[in-house]
């Protein structure tokens, strides 16, 4: 015969759903795994890993519009707090509370592109973060790709002949020095293609 649910039982489920493994809920209540899954999924707590109010690496990943291993990354290396929970039976997820990524983004800004994450989907989000996507916004539109010439080639070819650094020509080209750099490398390895063939 079955027997009633109690509200110190109910409570006890409400509680730890998310936090402890269904398992060790279960035997601290007197109840099979069975009958715990089948009361979560009468009271319409059946996801237990949104019960606890975090989000996922991938989740978090996904909002920010980055690979999971970027944010694994930031856990492992750069003290971005995160929970291991055990949820159901065996399966495990690290989760980030969304106040506590907030706390660590405002102090790691330059890792993170803020002009990624779509307004109100990481709740709540705080003031500050709309003049950073701001701020992300402008620097994207100043690092639009500018084609290169073949007379820019040719200039740059002449230029570096002369002995002028990468700087120095990039301040004449309107480019960045690292763009230079790179497009002097890439014009040599063409060229020396061209010889071997």
């Amino acid at each position: 015969m079955r027997r009633a649910w109690t509200s110190e039982e109910l409570n006890d489920l409400k509680e730890n759903i998310g936090v402890i493994k269904l398992t060790t809920i279960a035997k601290r209540i007197n109840r099979s795994y069975d009958a715990v899954v089948m009361k979560l999924n009468r009271l319409g707590l059946s996801n237990t890993r949104e019960q606890t109010g975090l989000v996922t690496l991938g989740e978090l990943a996904k909002h920010l519009k980055v690979d999971r291993n970027i944010v694994k990354g930031w856990v492992d290396r750069h003290g971005l707090p995160c929970t291991k929970k055990k949820t159901r039976n065996t399966k495990t997820f690290y989760l980030v509370d969304i106040l506590d990524f907030w706390k660590w983004a405002e102090e790691n800004k330059e890792k993170v592109q803020f002009s990624n994450i779509e307004p109100n989907t990481l709740l709540p989000e705080p003031d500050w973060v709309e003049k950073e996507r701001q701020k992300d916004y402008q620097m994207n539109k100043r690092r639009v790709y500018k084609g290169w010439t073949t007379v820019e080639d040719q200039l740059l070819l002449t230029l570096r002949e002369k002995g002028l650094t990468y700087k120095e020509i990039g301040k004449r080209l309107n480019r960045s020095a690292i763009s230079v750099g790179n497009r002097h490398k890439r014009i040599k390895q063409f060229m020396l293609q061209i010889q071997d063939s």
